[in-house]
């Protein structure tokens, strides 16, 4: 399971979390629906938050609060998740909706790794990800915060219809109504991430010119994963504008040894000089 900001002091939350969504088993996707729609509840509603992390409550108080909020709406196994969550402590009323909403994409994303597609999944998300990015219509539409949250879901769908996963679709979905302050470019990525680290490796970004070789491909990787640590998931994107070598960004560290970039320090280092 990939780390998230709960910290090693809620070790305990992560297991008692991916034992309810191994027993969920094929309840994963609804369960995670679940989970991000009370990440929202908390999200509009401060008072629901502080009553929830409320430590001048006993543990039991804020569990019964929990479960009558949920009631019979909730899927069974969410509302455990819920359950268990309530009854840590947090530094902060905002920790539990972040842990709350980032148990909502392990769950779709487990249920995809166990369908065999998350694999597909990955790849679905990073290429959504450069169609948004070539696309400022479809871009504007998809972030304008005013457009009603029906036709944007709409909207997804029927960009999506027969083309991708349901899981790639719910977490989509999920990226574009519930991204909160982040940007949509930044959810996609920290979708992409939480998936690449589930299967314990990084991911790095590779832009080129044109497409690899898959020897070159295989060479890249191997490389990577020395530089990284591990087992590392290359996305590639071509774009024509890149002149010559390539750009690689691993996490926060980006590597450009295109000519682009060459050209760009050479002019600097002469208006310098």
């Amino acid at each position: 399971m990939p780390d998230t900001n709960l910290g090693e002091s809620h070790g305990e939350l992560r297991q008692r979390f991916e034992s309810i969504v191994d027993a969920a088993a094929g309840r994963a996707p609804a369960v995670g629906d679940d989970l991000f729609s009370f990440a929202n509840l908390l999200d509009s509603r401060p008072s629901v938050r502080r009553a929830l992390t409320d430590t001048g409550r006993t543990a039991d108080d804020r569990e019964a609060l929990l479960r009558r909020l949920a009631g019979d709406r909730v899927e069974p196994a969410a509302t455990d998740v819920l359950a268990a969550a309530v009854r840590e402590r947090w530094a902060n009323p905002g920790d539990l909706t972040t842990a709350v909403e980032e148990f909502g994409l392990q769950a779709v994303l487990l249920a995809a790794r166990s369908a065999g597609r998350l694999d597909a999944v990955e790849e679905e998300i990073f290429r959504f990800g450069l169609v948004v990015r070539d696309n400022r219509d479809l871009r504007s539409a998809l972030i304008d915060r005013a457009a009603p949250a029906d036709a944007q879901r709409q909207l997804v769908r029927t960009l999506l219809q027969d083309k991708a996963a349901p899981e790639t679709v719910a977490l989509l979905e999920h990226a574009v109504l519930d991204r909160r302050a982040r940007s949509l470019e930044a959810e996609l990525a920290r979708v992409a991430e939480f998936a690449a680290r589930l299967r314990q490796r990084r991911v790095a970004v590779v832009h080129v010119a044109a497409p690899l070789a898959v020897e070159h491909r295989e060479r890249l990787e191997r490389a990577l994963a020395v530089r990284a640590g591990g087992p590392v998931l290359l996305n590639v994107v071509v774009e024509p504008d890149v002149v010559g070598g390539i750009r690689v960004e691993l996490g926060d560290e980006v590597v450009d040894g295109t000519v682009t970039s060459r050209l760009d320090a050479a002019r600097r280092q002469l208006v310098v000089s």
